[in-house]
């Protein structure tokens, strides 16, 4: 935690690295963090994000997906082994039937996630669905890493209570916020502990 607030630091730390400065980054929404790299002209230069994001740059922007916008797989870290981050949807049978069964095992299969994959904007982990079937091929490459992934980490907002992490001005969310506007990395630390000791029990 205090290499990464360390490296972070080193981002926020200076304002001008920043779209809008402190404040600015501190009321950017979502849509807009990814608007800003595909804008014309661009206000910046990339955006940590997931595959999603190729249908908000291909809805709110004039950049081509492969042309214009592209993507890399997670470093590794002190030379860890490639690894893919990010975070995933589970199917729950809610009540018992024939039918649900039937539905669950078929939605299981490379077929279904085929068709699903097909219309852009989810990647299957079914290492049976044919890479062929995604609408382009920034989605073939980020399917392949994540069906060729030696390890798969879930993102940490996958990991936690909302308390600590998506509930607004709270946990992780609020004190990464003062981090920026503040970035001291000894007091951010120990707040985060504190805080997760809270929401973990």
């Amino acid at each position: 935690v205090w290499t990464a607030l360390e490296l972070f630091k080193g981002v926020v730390g200076d304002p001008s690295q920043m779209v809008g400065g402190i404040d600015g980054t501190l009321q950017s929404e979502f849509p807009n963090s990814v608007t800003q790299v595909f804008a014309d002209p661009p206000q910046a230069g990339m955006v940590y994000e997931g595959d999603f994001v190729g249908g908000v740059i291909t809805s709110e922007t004039n950049s081509q997906l492969g042309a214009d916008a592209n993507f890399f797989n997670f470093p590794a870290i002190e030379g860890s082994a490639p690894a893919v981050v990010g975070g995933g949807d589970v199917v729950a049978l809610m009540k018992d039937s024939e039918a649900g069964k039937a539905l669950m095992e078929f939605l299981a299969t490379p077929e279904a996630a085929e068709i699903w994959a097909a219309q852009g904007g989810f990647t299957s982990p079914n290492q049976g669905v044919d890479l062929s079937v995604y609408p382009d091929d920034i989605t073939r490459r980020s399917a392949e890493a994540l069906t060729q992934a030696e390890s798969f980490k879930f993102d940490m907002s996958d990991l936690q209570p909302a308390e600590f992490g998506s509930t607004t001005g709270q946990g992780i969310w609020g004190l990464l916020q003062q981090f920026v506007q503040d970035p001291a990395v000894a007091d951010t630390a120990a707040a985060l502990e504190d805080a997760a000791a809270r929401a973990f029990g």
